[in-house]
């Protein structure tokens, strides 16, 4: 059986009718004719009985009848919803960013978004650096927040904003009183950054590697909140951008320190698949993203 023997069997059982359901249907009363002998004769068995010239239901074609108005209204609801999918009214956005331990920015965003998608579910993926455009790709996300990536084909790229890191020291470090650091002011330090390879760190790719500097030592720490604590407490510098600091400077117990004159930059993005049928709502968060540029980022690296 088919979805068209289906929606025969469904009309023609509530019109009673060859003739009516034609026209519901936008087929000849001789197509529907022989589609229905084409169903019975599948089913080796006769669907509707005449009955003073109208089309009852047979025991058999109530079977069918059960399953078409199930079947029916599956698709039906389906495609509702693969509508309300494509036109971005409601749905689901998955969301990642190449460092994932800080997202002060986002409830504020969330409020603005949701009174235009209030049905719209935002679900937050963890991600490592290194696989984040593979999983767009892969359509594990959505939508990955980067200030690094390789131009893959077949990922499209929306620049967002720039924003510049800064050396995080404690108040009494000899760095507080300097107007810039440089590369070789890292020698003798233990650099807390977020994760390896230390080619994917904006102080080591801008500022160190290409003078040739190699800190003391090298700690990896993963959680916002501890970088800072570590900071505090003398245990080593960090590199982050001014934005997410801000909220830890109430106490006076944190300083920032500009890194080389002209200072360390880096271009954030939104990506995404390539695809022209991707739902109104993510292009809408992109949007929302760009409003929120004074609180938008997510590495301390």
């Amino acid at each position: 059986m088919e979805i068209r023997h289906l929606k025969l069997i469904r009309e023609v059982a509530e019109t009673k009718s060859l003739t009516k359901a034609k026209d519901a249907l936008f087929l000849s009363q001789s197509a529907l004719s022989h589609q229905l002998k084409e169903i019975e004769n599948q089913l080796g068995t006769q669907l509707f009985h005449r009955v003073n010239k109208q089309l009852i239901l047979t025991n058999a074609g109530k079977m069918v009848l059960e399953s078409a108005e199930r079947i029916l209204s599956d698709l039906e609801k389906t495609e509702r919803s693969i509508k309300k999918y494509v036109s971005g009214t409601s749905g689901t956005l998955r969301l990642a960013t190449q460092c994932y331990t800080c997202y002060h920015w986002l409830p504020s965003l969330m409020t603005d978004f949701n009174r235009e998608f209030p049905n719209v579910e935002i679900e937050i993926f963890h991600s490592n650096d290194s696989d984040v455009e593979s999983r767009v790709l892969d359509g594990e996300i959505d939508l990955a927040i980067i200030y690094e990536h390789s131009d893959r084909q077949n990922i499209d790229y929306h620049e967002l904003f720039r924003d510049e890191v800064f050396a995080l020291v404690p108040v009494g470090h000899p760095w507080a009183k300097k107007s810039y650091v440089q590369a070789e002011d890292f020698e003798d330090q233990t650099v807390i950054i977020h994760s390896y390879p230390l080619e994917s760190v904006s102080l080591f790719t801008q500022v160190l590697i290409p003078e040739g500097i190699s800190p003391k030592k090298v700690m990896q720490v993963q959680v916002t909140e501890a970088v800072v604590e570590l900071v505090k407490a003398g245990m080593g510098v960090n590199v982050m951008a001014k934005w997410i600091v801000e909220p830890y400077l109430k106490d006076n117990k944190l300083a920032l320190i500009p890194v080389t004159k002209r200072g360390i930059h880096r271009t954030w993005h939104a990506i995404t698949l390539k695809d022209e049928n991707r739902p109104q709502y993510i292009d809408n968060f992109i949007h929302h993203l760009r409003c929120n540029i004074g609180g938008l980022c997510c590495c301390q690296n």
